[in-house]
């Protein structure tokens, strides 16, 4: 519970004045820049990212700082964006099952309206209309919550309190494991889960549904995971958690594309830069260290200098996600 019954006493802990409080507000577009994520290997999945500066950057940070992770709860059955858990945790939570259903709630965010946001901030943190309305317009953009907010993952969380409980207690009458990554569900147990065997994807899709969110009964997937079914891109291989055998392949191929482009070779693309595929070489060493004696030396073999001076002279593209802005946002209001 925050308590928060006075708009001034959101603006101490927010370490400015209602007056400024109110400016910063009013402004918030100007301090916005919508980025749309592009990735070459799915040219037809876009995202929008906000990207926030200035006064308003100061509010997000010290509102989730100084207020929300202090003094709220994260469900139980989160890992994602949750301090001490992580996509490994969440997929060590599965490591005693044999079969696992995966799905995701479809737009997440943006299904996370202000309205839902405003109620979020009186009925369940115990906030006042006034106090409820100033952090509401803190909080979204284009009247929802938005990805690139840092406030947005706790509230989020916090509306799929009761969902998960919901989801939770009829698993845990079957048996069953329950967890969710951000908007990632898996469901896992000693039995296969798919439609004709168990009730549980209809079980998911009518408990969100009844929340206000939507799945996509297309991307739901059932699998073994004895046979190397993926939990958030992750896998279970010899008792090890590690990533799917395609992640690491495709890894593997981009450190030799860069090697052959340095050497002024042929070359399949597109091109990551050193810091990208260290970044994916970190990670695979983090989820599984016997990748490191194979991987550090075979990326640090690559000579990322000439790679880099001929991926330049070529024209490639350099980066696998395209940063470029969009429109910016007018000026919303929010309701009771």
């Amino acid at each position: 519970m925050l308590n928060l019954r006075q708009v001034k006493h959101l603006a101490r802990h927010l370490d400015t004045s209602v007056d400024n409080l109110q400016r910063v507000i009013e402004a918030i577009p100007s301090y916005c820049e919508e980025l749309e994520l592009i990735d070459p290997t799915k040219p037809g999945k876009v995202r929008t990212v906000l990207n926030i500066v200035g006064p308003f950057r100061a509010l997000q940070d010290r509102l989730l700082r100084r207020v929300l992770l202090p003094r709220l709860q994260v469900s139980p059955y989160s890992h994602g964006c949750v301090r001490g858990k992580s996509i490994k945790s969440n997929i060590q939570a599965h490591g005693e099952s044999r079969f696992a259903f995966a799905t995701d709630i479809s737009d997440f965010y943006p299904s996370v309206s202000h309205k839902r946001v405003y109620r979020l901030f009186v009925h369940e943190f115990g906030c006042t209309p006034d106090v409820a309305r100033v952090c509401t317009r803190i909080c979204t953009y284009r009247h929802h919550l938005a990805l690139g907010l840092p406030t947005s993952p706790i509230l989020a969380d916090n509306v799929l309190r009761t969902v998960d409980r919901r989801i939770a207690v009829a698993c845990e009458k079957l048996g069953l494991v329950y967890t969710r990554y951000v908007d990632d569900i898996t469901i896992s147990g000693m039995f296969p889960l798919t439609p004709d065997q168990s009730g549980i994807p209809a079980l998911i899709e009518r408990t969100l549904n009844q929340h206000g969110f939507l799945v996509n009964s297309a991307k739901h997937r059932f699998g073994d995971l004895s046979q190397g079914f993926a939990i958030t891109k992750l896998r279970v291989r010899n008792g090890r958690i590690d990533v799917r055998r395609e992640y690491f392949e495709e890894l593997m191929r981009q450190i030799c594309d860069a090697r052959s482009l340095a050497a002024g070779k042929q070359f399949e693309g597109p091109y990551y830069t050193y810091a990208q595929v260290m970044g994916r070489v970190r990670f695979v060493c983090w989820i599984n260290p016997g990748r490191a004696r194979v991987l550090i030396p075979q990326a640090k073999s690559v000579p990322w200098n000439e790679a880099d001076l001929e991926a330049r002279r070529r024209g490639l593209i350099v980066a696998k996600k395209i940063l470029r802005p969009a429109q910016v946002a007018s000026g919303e209001s929010v309701g009771s």
